[in-house]
């Protein structure tokens, strides 16, 4: 079992000028919707506001087949990555890439939260850079847009990366979305890094993790299922939910257990390959094991 808790302790924002500062504009293709997701593409672009900047970007080897419904999203298949680096070497060359920069994102709470993850599995330590979500700030200094998707308000503001729901292309999307938000509000050049960073500043990297954790002993059923069926390869079908909504039954192949703070997951490949996250506490009984071919 692998822990890491969380590194978001509170520090001073850096003063400095936001015109002064480097930032790190980054995205991430993966396997699926779950933060438990896999890593198979990363882009990012390394800048200071109003430079052209320096990019990164690679393919990246997940260790498993990529999922028929994220293939359809990016187009990264299984051929594209055979013989790309894996998560941890990669890791490390953004890491270095991205060395003293903000890190930003569009929906920046996603990125961070896969690259957590990888870390974790990595047994890499988190690093400390600041977090800027590209959402928050165009909402902070763009207001009235019909909604804040990445294409929405690229198109919006009339920038085109040359495609989206690839890597470098969402990166370069997001760093040119921030600098025309920041760049709108009159005097940006005298105003502090922290003063941003107070406003628009996303999740930290290190939110409390345990990687394939034990599940707690009053689920004991529950575990068991789980276990027999990630043991034998084999899909289950869950009733599953809770609430007003009632409970449905969703077949799933259960791929490990989680834990984050006091909830406890189970991550699983659903019908449409993309992968996903259930509560555990949710899941109302197991209807049935289904062994696979």
């Amino acid at each position: 079992m692998s822990r890491i808790k969380s590194g978001a302790q509170a520090r001073e924002a850096p003063d400095v000028r936001i015109g002064e500062a480097g930032f790190c504009a980054l995205d991430l293709e993966t396997t699926g919707l779950s933060s438990f997701s896999r890593m198979v593409e990363v882009g990012a672009v390394r800048f200071k506001v109003g430079e052209e900047g320096e990019c990164f970007q690679t393919l990246v080897d997940p260790g498993c087949s990529i999922p028929h419904g994220a293939r359809r999203v990016h187009g990264i298949t299984d051929e594209m990555v055979s013989g790309a680096p894996r998560a941890q070497e990669v890791l490390e060359q953004l890491l270095e890439f991205a060395s003293g920069c903000v890190l930003l994102a569009h929906n920046a709470r996603y990125d961070v939260s896969i690259m957590t993850t990888e870390l974790v599995r990595a047994g890499m330590d988190l690093p400390p850079n600041e977090v800027l979500c590209t959402i928050k700030v165009s909402k902070r200094f763009l207001p009235r847009m019909p909604n804040y998707r990445l294409q929405t308000v690229a198109g919006l503001l009339e920038i085109d990366p040359g495609g989206f729901h690839r890597a470098l292309s969402d990166a370069v999307a997001a760093k040119q979305i921030f600098e025309k938000a920041v760049t709108a509000e009159r005097g940006w050049e005298e105003r502090n890094l922290s003063h941003l960073l107070e406003q628009c500043s996303s999740a930290r990297m290190g939110t409390n993790i345990d990687v394939d954790a034990r599940v707690p002993s009053e689920l004991e059923e529950v575990r068991r299922s789980i276990s027999e069926a990630i043991d034998c390869g084999a899909r289950m079908t869950i009733l599953y939910g809770a609430g007003a909504r009632g409970s449905w039954p969703t077949q799933v192949k259960p791929l490990c257990v989680f834990s984050v703070k006091s909830g406890h997951y189970l991550e699983a490949s659903c019908k449409d390959g993309l992968t996903r996250s259930f509560r555990l506490d949710r899941i109302a009984r197991i209807i049935s094991i289904e062994l696979g071919e």
